[in-house]
């Protein structure tokens, strides 16, 4: 666990989208570090997707129930296809009319998926982020990542370093200050598992 003053911050979006910064993070993401990340919405608290993680420790960090799923970033609309399976055409409409953004998509999973990340019903939480610091690092580690706001469960997400908690700064390895996010509201959240699509939780696209 570390202490606040020990947890290394890349000052900048400009300075976190230099090339020796991303793999320095990409690093720490490929040896199962997780880290704070800004996203187009929220910061995020992430890990990489592999056979050799779980969400478990992301879990333990926000204190929340292991039983809910962690949404997935992934680098392209082609990733839909590549982590889902079975998707019904609307899923694919969604996703090349609203990615990169504000939208996560609940499909089946692949078998790319590792059985950690996929949810009792079989099923995965997909978004392409509409971030330049996001989308390196997942060009860089070639795997998705598994990402929830970095808040406490129950809390309200961050949009500024300012509002993180201090109890998840200490349990990270690395802290990235994107400065205040303009989107500040969570994901819509849509749900493509049936012949029609449904809204888990309302955001910023309207469906």
């Amino acid at each position: 666990m570390n202490n606040a003053s020990e947890t290394p911050v890349l000052v900048s979006v400009a300075d976190a989208l230099e090339t020796p910064l991303i793999q320095s993070a990409a690093e720490k993401l490929l040896a199962q570090d997780i880290l704070v990340i800004p996203t187009d919405t929220v910061y995020g608290i992430a890990q990489i997707v592999s056979p050799a993680t779980s969400p478990a420790g992301l879990m333990q960090i926000k204190q929340r129930p292991q039983e809910k799923n962690i949404p997935l970033l992934v680098s392209s609309i082609q990733d839909l296809e590549r982590y889902g399976s079975n998707l019904p055409d609307y899923a694919k409409e969604l996703a090349a009319r609203h990615w990169p953004g504000a939208l996560t998509l609940v499909v089946r999973a692949s078998q790319e998926i590792p059985h950690s990340f996929v949810g009792e019903d079989g099923s995965v939480a997909l978004r392409m982020p509409a971030h330049p610091v996001t989308l390196a690092l997942l060009k860089a580690i070639k795997a998705p990542l598994a990402c929830s706001s970095a808040n406490l469960s129950g809390k309200a997400p961050a949009t500024a370093l300012s509002e993180l908690d201090p109890l998840i700064a200490h349990r990270v390895a690395l802290i990235i200050d994107g400065g205040s996010l303009s989107g500040g509201v969570a994901s819509t959240v849509v749900s493509c598992l049936g012949d029609e699509p449904l809204v888990l939780r309302p955001g910023p696209v309207a469906l």
